[in-house]
């Protein structure tokens, strides 16, 4: 449910990684939310509920901001819901690009917030932060560079070296697709999840399951739930497993491409499905009864 006059929970600012650089580099700026204890916000793909947070962009001219870079999220799992979210704090980081003519001196850097934050209910928050950022001859790092640097290394990785396959499995609905994800693991019995980006028109059920596979690899099963339009031909998200007992999860970028799509079996859409045991367009059962007929009728 949404609360409509509860207090914030949630602190937002705008934090820089260097307080002066020069004209034609590139400085990382960082949402900072803070949450209070039990609250969260949501990632990039909430999940079954919330929304994730948004931010719009207000720039001088010559600065330019990237896409939002967003650190692995934490599953959480209420009354059969699967959301992903952040809990305590999180930073989401953004390269902006300064063109190689800005005017020495102080610009000013602005940027709207709104987010959706939780616990047994949600409030939608936002705010307008500012950040001021000094463009001259040597680049100075900021109070908050160590704070970004930290959730720099909370980013996903590149999963290439995981060689990350799927592949579907046969269908168990008209609109649900089991996919089967296989993947080399160094570290194979660890808890291994995987995070979709999301899709238009389709979306994968948060339960994950881990059928038994090769020594050394990883299997996970989950489900693909088409709502209209074509079977997706790609899942892209993030491989994830918890790095250890209070520790930030671990996440590995990939995309996965899925083999052509199996057909529905018969039994789910209804129609007749002819006998393996067929014989010249005649059912087996037939044959059988005007056999037995024949030999009643040698009998009498």
């Amino acid at each position: 449910p949404l609360g409509a006059s509860a207090a914030l929970k949630t602190e937002a600012r705008l934090i820089l990684s260097h307080e002066t650089a020069r004209a034609g580099e590139t400085v990382m700026a960082g949402i900072h939310l803070r949450m209070a204890p039990n609250w969260h916000t949501y990632w990039r793909n909430a999940g079954d509920s919330g929304s994730p947070t948004k931010v719009v962009w207000t720039l001088p001219t010559g600065v330019t901001a990237g896409d939002l870079r967003w650190p692995v999220p934490e599953k959480l799992t209420v009354a059969g819901l699967t959301t992903y979210v952040f809990h305590r704090d999180a930073v989401l980081l953004a390269p902006l690009q300064l063109a190689s003519d800005l005017k020495p001196g102080p610009i000013e850097l602005t940027a709207k917030i709104s987010w959706l934050e939780c616990e047994d209910v949600c409030v939608p928050g936002s705010a307008q932060v500012r950040a001021t950022l000094t463009i001259g001859p040597e680049a100075k790092s900021s109070k908050d560079a160590a704070l970004i640097e930290t959730w720099q290394k909370r980013l996903p990785s590149s999963g290439a070296s995981l060689a990350a396959q799927a592949r579907w499995e046969p269908a168990t609905a008209e609109d649900g697709r089991p996919v089967l994800i296989d993947f080399a693991a160094a570290d194979a019995a660890k808890n291994w999840d995987f995070f979709p980006y999301g899709g238009e028109n389709f979306e994968l059920q948060g339960d994950t399951e881990r059928p038994g596979g090769e020594a050394g690899k990883v299997r996970l099963k989950k489900v693909v739930k088409k709502f209209e339009g074509d079977w997706p031909k790609e899942l892209r998200g993030l491989l994830v497993h918890a790095a250890g007992s209070g520790q930030a999860p671990v996440g590995y970028e990939v995309t996965l491409t899925l083999a052509s799509v199996p057909s529905v079996p018969t039994q789910l859409t209804g129609t007749a499905q002819p006998s393996s045991s067929d014989a010249g367009g005649a059912p087996r059962s037939l044959w059988v009864m005007l056999l037995f007929a024949f030999l009643g009728g040698l009998i009498l």
